[in-house]
């Protein structure tokens, strides 16, 4: 159930505020603070739909966390208004669409993170923190030991959730955190080979649209995927009308 907060419960930022000014004029839309009671497995997220510019919230008690959540979430809607496209798959087979949705938003948030967490730190706010806590968890470091005898033979494709979390190590960890975590994953070797090339690929890309949908795209290539199966900076509706103009061109 979603519940509408008010921003003037929360002191953020003059930097942020701004941002969140840049949304509202570039949209015409107000951005409005909402609570969803049922979000699971994330501390906030932002939406940007047709109508609606919105910072969600799984918590909406005012504190440094929270503050830290409107932010992260205020600078992906930021972005939209300097024109960073969206991301989608271009197909829908029903075997592969759940996960290769998550991981086309997994990258898309880790490649647009380096435009703004160094903004979000000259504003007081280490946005890397949360990955630094996480990562360096001995937990965490020994669930990778554990999933190496159940994956494929070295040499086959990695596992992609696997590689999501070294790519985040090494993308928003410090250096030391992130090769501590990558050395003790030396035996996920497919997962640490891919999560380094796709990091030295985003490391390349400038922080711009233009460097973002290269990124994105050189990433996908990277990953082995069909480069038509990525949409980036379509509206949803064409890319639909495209698809359904080729079944029925095969048809």
């Amino acid at each position: 159930m979603l519940q509408d907060l008010s921003w003037d419960a929360y002191v953020l930022p003059a930097e942020a505020l701004l941002w969140r000014a840049d949304v509202e004029r570039a949209s015409g839309l107000p951005v409005r603070l909402l609570r969803d009671d049922e979000m699971s497995g994330a501390e906030g997220e932002a939406w940007s739909e047709p109508g609606l510019r919105a910072v969600v919230l799984a918590e909406a008690l005012p504190s440094d966390a929270t503050t830290m959540t409107i932010v992260h979430e205020l600078g992906h809607l930021k972005l939209e208004t300097e024109g960073w496209p969206h991301c989608y798959l271009c197909h829908e087979d029903p075997r592969w669409i759940d996960w290769h949705y998550a991981l086309i938003s997994d990258l898309v948030s880790l490649i647009e993170h380096q435009s703004f967490f160094p903004t979000m730190l000259r504003m007081g706010l280490d946005p890397y923190a949360a990955s630094e806590a996480d990562l360096a968890d001995p937990d965490v470091l020994d669930e990778l030991r554990n999933l190496a005898p159940s994956l494929p033979l070295p040499g086959l494709k990695p596992d992609w959730a696997i590689t999501m979390q070294l790519l985040r190590a090494l993308l928003e960890c410090r250096p030391e955190t992130a090769e501590m975590i990558l050395r003790d994953a030396a035996q996920l070797g497919p997962e640490v080979r891919m999560a380094r090339a796709l990091a030295a690929i985003i490391h390349a890309a400038p922080c711009t649209p233009q460097g973002f949908s290269a990124a994105m795209r050189a990433c996908w290539d990277a990953m082995g995927f069909a480069d038509e199966t990525l949409c980036v900076g379509e509206e949803e509706e064409t890319a639909e009308a495209s698809r359904l103009d080729m079944s029925a061109a095969g048809a």
